[in-house]
């Protein structure tokens, strides 16, 4: 049923796009455009942040663009083990958050099409949390935070569909400088609390990510 519903709308879209003036699909000179990366793909595409990313541009010209972008991972995993009144609860929780500015530079394409290459400056923030909690009141509790700086080097092309409405595709390289924070681990059993820390990674090792996805995107 989900791929009928799509084809019928990229059909009808196309149709509506086939009877429309094609001078003025594409951003000009002011133009803000916004887009949010498609999680699943086409046949089942879903438009949350979680696992997404979304991205804001300004054309500074027709050819040339700033942009934004915020991107967000979280996922959480959780356990219990034993029975009442001794119950065990197991809690994972791992986030990666990424904050990009850059800039694009759009080539001449077609009316409907734009092609694009560009860079950003990258910023990562990560958290890993692990919590095992007794129905008694003990825990252990550990956490640790990461960090990272780099920079993406990026090509992508916008496809307008209809007028202020396109699809996109975009890949490129990152390099990072990741480091690793100490990590703090606290316990309690019974009355007594504690707290331990453990060095983290003061080391930047340079790695390389490739990168890509399908966009939707609006131009204002």
């Amino acid at each position: 049923m989900k791929k009928v519903f799509l084809i019928a709308v990229v059909f009808f879209a196309f149709q509506s796009v086939s009877a429309q003036d094609d001078s003025s699909y594409k951003p000009t000179t002011g133009s803000v455009t916004t887009e949010v990366s498609l999680a699943g793909g086409l046949n089942n595409a879903t438009f949350n942040l979680n696992g997404g990313a979304l991205k804001f541009r300004y054309f500074l010209k027709e050819d040339l663009a700033l942009r934004a972008g915020l991107g967000l991972n979280s996922t959480t995993t959780e356990a219990v083990a034993g029975v009442s009144p001794n119950e065990i609860t197991t809690t994972n929780k791992v986030s990666s958050n990424a904050i990009k500015l850059g800039i694009e530079k759009h080539f001449a394409g077609t009316n409907r099409l734009s092609t694009y290459a560009g860079a950003d400056l990258i910023v990562g923030l990560g958290k890993t949390a692990n919590d095992i909690v007794s129905q008694n009141g003990n825990y252990i509790k550990a956490e640790q935070k990461t960090s990272g700086f780099g920079i993406g080097l990026f090509t992508g092309a916008d496809y307008y569909i209809a007028k202020k409405v396109y699809l996109g595709v975009e890949a490129g390289l990152s390099f990072m400088s990741d480091k690793t924070k100490d990590a703090t681990t606290s316990t309690r059993v019974g009355t007594v609390t504690n707290s331990t820390s453990t060095p983290g990674s003061k080391d930047f090792d340079i790695t390389s990510n490739v990168f890509g996805g399908v966009r939707i995107g609006f131009q204002f």
